[in-house]
């Protein structure tokens, strides 16, 4: 008689299978997979929204340092240690990386006036305000630093640095393909971090495992972190989109 196979029970299954349906969701019906990947995408409304996503991008990026550490302050101070210290250690590694958004703004304003007539100045669209979508994003970083389930900052790193993992190349791909190689150079922040987000995904996973290992009830909060962050990241996304198409139609 054959032994009977034991289910081993993992928590992280709890995680994983409720961002499954999110996850594919934002596949189908995300602004990134409906119109800016869209083979048929008109140039000039793509090369404008790259010009854009990197200077609101900017926003973005530079406060991702500070949101991690204190989040993992804030693990530590309600007795997650292990969590605490990996976020501290994980956000010495996006210190200034908002640097590279500028450079891409200024390296695709300068591609965009070498040909066309209509001139662009990369310090005004550097200096545009925020928009809704950038709010959304970094309210969601402050609520969960502020709010009594810290933990629920690696969520959001999971789900933002995977999607960069997921689709960093496939998007690198598609700016080549309809606007030409000489855009790659002013992709220096996707293409970095089409790479290295593979790598801090497999962190981020690990803490996730562990954490949940020890609290499958913070499973359900995860989750919704997990797809607010996605959520947030799109609706920045389609923003960006919408200033490249008014700026298009602007009058000459």
């Amino acid at each position: 008689m054959l032994a009977e196979r034991k289910v081993v029970f993992n928590p992280l299954d709890l995680y994983e299978s409720g961002m499954d349906r999110i996850r594919e969701r934002f596949s189908r019906e995300s602004v990134l997979a409906t119109q800016l990947l869209y083979p048929g995408i008109d140039p000039t409304v793509l090369e404008l929204f790259l010009m854009h996503f990197s200077a609101l991008g900017v926003a973005m990026t530079e406060p991702v340092e500070g949101w991690i550490r204190r989040a993992g302050e804030r693990c530590e101070e309600m007795g997650l240690k292990e969590l605490g210290t990996a976020l501290r250690s994980h956000a010495r590694q996006e210190a200034g990386h908002h640097l590279m958004m500028i450079e891409d703004t200024r390296m695709l304003v300068n591609r965009w006036n070498e040909q066309h007539t209509l001139k662009l100045d990369a310090d005004r669209i550097l200096a545009q305000p925020i928009t809704e979508g950038v709010r959304r994003y970094r309210e969601l970083h402050e609520q969960i630093i502020a709010g009594e389930s810290p933990y629920r900052q690696i969520a959001v790193e999971y789900e933002i640095e995977r999607m960069s993992a997921d689709y960093g190349k496939k998007w690198i791909e598609h700016c080549v393909r309809v606007l030409g190689e000489d855009i790659f150079d002013g992709l220096s922040f996707v293409r970095e971090h089409a790479e290295i987000d593979i790598g801090h995904t497999k962190f981020n996973k690990l803490q996730l495992r562990k954490l949940l290992n020890n609290n499958p009830q913070y499973a359900g909060e995860l989750v919704s972190a997990g797809e607010a962050a996605l959520d947030a990241y799109d609706f920045f996304l389609g923003d960006c989109l919408q200033m490249a198409r008014a700026h298009l139609n602007r009058p000459t």
